[in-house]
């Protein structure tokens, strides 16, 4: 079986060539290797030592980290595929025990580094004790399992599995979405302590609080249950409760409360139903066949029983019941519009509206 690794490259030109002969020195006992540099437009002379080093330089003009890997893992041939940067920050032999956790069942195998030796000054304190354990935690809580460190950089998986995750995010952001599809995609995931170290030369590329911001951006789009549902339940529970009360400010304040929540309900339905037609495999299988089963008239009808509630309610025609009963024509009007939307997201994968 052989191995592939994929180095992505921006102006390593102090470390690049090191970088190779680590490689091949981790990977000397593997009988086929290939060392791809996937070089993201580098200005100085990278690209010609990364060729000195025996390595296959491929270019990517589409700037960023993870258009430079998607790129690399495209052309890669290995059937098993290790990613690590370019600047001597982690040991490529801390990637052989990734490799063999592959080959011993795992489809995807990624570094940690907290349970592992982080050398003095190798990472900001921000990152080593706040950044990557929170963004950690955060992805681990909307998308289940227990990955430690999902920011590592050094990882490894099957050239088959890759071909499951649709993976497209050209930032840094890649490092999130590929663990994220790893487990939506139901992959069988492995972790091994590693060491880091700081660069071997040349310009950290990664920015603290914007790559951050981007990390922690990602995961909440891809989480549509956790962001919209949880917050909506709760303010249709809070509105419910305050609706049943007779004094006009709670009345008004449940009223808003069931509307706000409502349409935070709405959003999360359609967020999680563009997510399904576009990319199956994130959103869970149960929503995914209750919403291939909507049907635009079932949506009207409930859109009209709603109303009918609110006509009830404005036949008593005192102040509470006319709140109360304005509240659920509201409410009717959001779900009718909001069927045709679904219905309008739905279109594209059907060949007919149902």
């Amino acid at each position: 079986m052989s191995v592939s690794v994929v180095i992505p490259c921006l102006n390593e030109e102090e470390c690049i060539e090191e970088c190779i002969r680590r490689v091949k020195k981790a990977f000397a006992h593997e009988p086929e290797l290939e060392v791809l540099v996937s070089d993201n437009g580098s200005t100085d002379r990278s690209k010609e030592l990364a060729e000195m080093a025996g390595a296959t330089v491929i270019e990517e003009r589409r700037r960023g980290y993870g258009s430079a890997l998607l790129r690399g893992m495209r052309d890669a041939k290995g059937d098993y595929i290790v990613m690590g940067d370019a600047d001597n920050t982690y040991d490529f032999e801390d990637a052989v025990p990734l490799v063999e956790k592959l080959k011993q069942g795992a489809e995807f195998a990624i570094g940690d580094r907290l349970a592992g030796k982080v050398e003095p000054g190798a990472m900001p304190w921000l990152h080593h004790h706040l950044g990557t354990p929170v963004l950690s935690w955060v992805l681990s809580f909307f998308y289940g399992g227990k990955i430690h460190d999902i920011n590592c950089g050094l990882r490894a998986i099957r050239k088959s599995s890759l071909e499951k995750l649709r993976l497209r995010s050209p930032g840094m952001e890649f490092a999130s979405e590929m663990v994220i599809h790893a487990q939506k995609a139901d992959l069988k995931i492995a972790e091994h302590p590693i060491r880091y170290y700081r660069r071997g030369g040349g310009v950290a590329k990664l920015r603290t609080f914007r790559d951050g911001w981007r990390h922690l951006r990602f995961i909440l789009l891809f989480a549509p249950f956790h962001f919209f549902m949880l917050p909506a339940i709760a303010g249709l529970i809070v509105g419910g409760y305050l609706f049943s009360f007779e004094r006009k400010g709670y009345l008004v304040t449940g009223s808003l409360g069931m509307l706000l929540g409502y349409q935070i309900l709405l959003f999360g339905i359609f967020a999680k139903t563009y997510l399904w037609v576009t990319d199956s495999f994130v959103v869970d299988r149960i929503f995914g066949s209750w919403i291939e089963m909507f049907k635009l008239e079932y949506g009207i009808l409930k859109s009209l029983l709603i109303v009918l509630i609110g006509v009830i309610f404005f036949a008593q025609w005192d102040l509470a019941n006319l709140i109360r009963g304005a509240t659920f024509l509201a409410l009717g009007v959001q779900t009718f519009f909001s069927s045709f939307f679904i219905s309008i997201i739905l279109f594209k994968t059907r060949d007919n509206i149902q």
